[in-house]
């Protein structure tokens, strides 16, 4: 009886959302590993990528220009969540923008909406991209780093890191979504991402260095702040009231991409249209 209920467990694991997505993430994951020298060099390369930004910062430093309000090592705090947000979300959800523009272009994208399941799921469990761990690790380490040279911090500083990171992926989700609808209309067109890496360059640093009405476009109408300012400011302590309507921004953010991208599945007239 127990042995049933195990199995009848397991099956039910398999079949549900999360287990597709790990059957996706699992089957990409050994793909990769066939050329395992290709692949851990990509990822090496991508964690080198990643470290442009807070070498940037460094140099700033160390000529003695600062910015206003963070030192050199609260920076490199910001920057370390900004690259732990993008190490998990670019890995594990983002693929879902340049899996969809390739499908819609390639049309194979039909092929996912016959599947029996969400074309949300279907779109994400077969868009892992495990090379982009390399911006995990990155990450990690200029996380660390920078932890080791700031005090330590309270428990409830790191309640409230925790929570505004999780809106930090809920925003990265909510720009795939809208990315990944616009790929559906907007055919074969990968200048979709640039833009979004553009805009995304904003979080990488304090918002305290951009003027008040661009800061409020940061906050409450593309909370791109809450990538990374947002948590930093909450884990080292100063975070402000702004803060909430910036998650109430989220919200509405990721509702909008919903309806979107819904929307744009909606529109969409296959290989031919």
């Amino acid at each position: 009886m127990t042995k049933q209920k195990n199995a009848s467990g397991i099956r039910s694991l398999r079949f549900s959302a999360l287990g597709v997505y790990l059957q996706g993430m699992k089957t990409a994951l050994a793909s990769r590993m066939a050329y395992r020298g290709d692949f851990i060099m990509s990822m090496f390369i991508m964690m080198v990528v990643e470290f442009a930004g807070p070498v940037i910062t460094l140099i700033i430093y160390k000529n003695g220009a600062s910015f206003p309000g963070w030192s050199q090592y609260e920076v490199l705090l910001l920057q370390g969540i900004f690259l732990l947000s993008r190490g998990i979300s670019f890995p594990f959800f983002m693929g879902m923008v340049w899996n969809t523009i390739g499908r819609v272009q390639e049309g194979t994208f039909d092929l996912l909406l016959i599947k029996p399941r969400s074309i949300l799921l279907m779109t994400l469990a077969t868009s892992f991209d495990s090379e982009d761990l390399g911006k995990l690790i990155g990450g990690i380490l200029l996380f660390r780093f920078a932890l080791k040279k700031l005090p330590p911090q309270p428990l409830s500083h790191w309640i409230s890191f925790f929570i505004l990171f999780l809106f930090s992926l809920i925003l990265m989700f909510a720009f795939g979504l809208f990315m990944a609808g616009l790929g559906i209309i907007w055919v074969g067109n990968y200048r979709i991402y640039d833009i979004f890496m553009s805009v995304m360059e904003f979080g990488m640093y304090p918002k305290s260095i951009f003027t008040k009405s661009f800061q409020s476009v940061l906050t409450y109408i593309i909370p791109v702040s809450l990538l990374a300012s947002y948590p930093a400011s909450a884990l080292l302590g100063s975070v402000d009231k702004t803060v909430i309507l910036a998650l109430v921004s989220s919200i509405v953010f990721l509702l909008l991409g919903f309806l979107f991208y819904y929307r744009m599945v909606k529109n969409y007239t296959s290989a031919g249209g």
